[in-house]
């Protein structure tokens, strides 16, 4: 009689324990899976073309209100970048017509502002690995051209120049109705002490 007691008891024993095992099982794995998946989703990604050059490049959220810009150039190295801002469009070209490509990536903030800015590499002939690539500097607006500027920048790559366009607001302008003229800036890429700048060229008002 003891024996079929005792047996009973674990078997209930083992009744109880087992749903609460199995039950926490199930609720892990599918919040798991999205996570991850979630994680690894691409906020942009697109593959840019220049003559016989390609490159891939995406971003995707670091999980902490940024973003890792990654570029992979056919063949060669992956470059990475953490950057503020998700990424609007990407270029290939040849700004400084060298035959060496550039690759150009345009960004904006998200908000009321909406303000852009530029991440670029350029390349040059390498012994030892056909290309090296370096991230190349866009300057910040200068005092005299950041008057009347409140973001909402477009970006865009016109023959050899990088062009640059926003409109101007005036005192008493609401961020959704600018009424002044729209500032071009033109922009192009020439050699630094240390890497390649994009410098001012012209700027018109219109």
């Amino acid at each position: 009689m003891k024996y079929i007691i005792l047996a009973s008891s674990l078997l209930a024993l083992t009744a109880c324990q087992s749903p609460a095992v199995d039950s926490n099982t199930s609720a892990q794995n599918p919040n798991t899976k999205t996570e991850a998946s979630q994680s690894q989703q691409a906020q942009y990604a697109m593959t840019v073309k220049h003559d016989k050059f390609s490159a891939d490049v995406s971003s995707v959220s670091d999980g902490m209100g940024g973003y890792v810009l990654r570029i992979q150039p056919a063949g060669e190295a992956v470059i990475e970048k953490k950057i503020d801002a998700p990424v609007m469009k990407a270029e290939a070209t040849d700004l400084n017509q060298d035959g060496y490509p550039e690759i150009v990536v345009f960004t904006q903030s998200v908000g009321s502002g909406s303000y852009g800015e530029v991440v670029a590499y350029s390349s040059q002939p390498s012994q030892s690995q056909g290309k090296s690539w370096t991230e190349a500097s866009f300057p910040e607006l200068s005092e005299k051209l950041s008057q009347g500027y409140m973001g909402h920048d477009s970006f865009a790559v016109k023959g050899n120049q990088l062009v640059r366009e926003f409109k101007l607001y005036l005192d008493g302008d609401t961020n959704a109705n600018p009424t002044g003229k729209t500032r071009q800036i033109t922009y192009r890429l020439v050699d630094g002490e240390a890497s390649r700048q994009f410098v001012v060229d012209k700027v018109v008002e219109f």
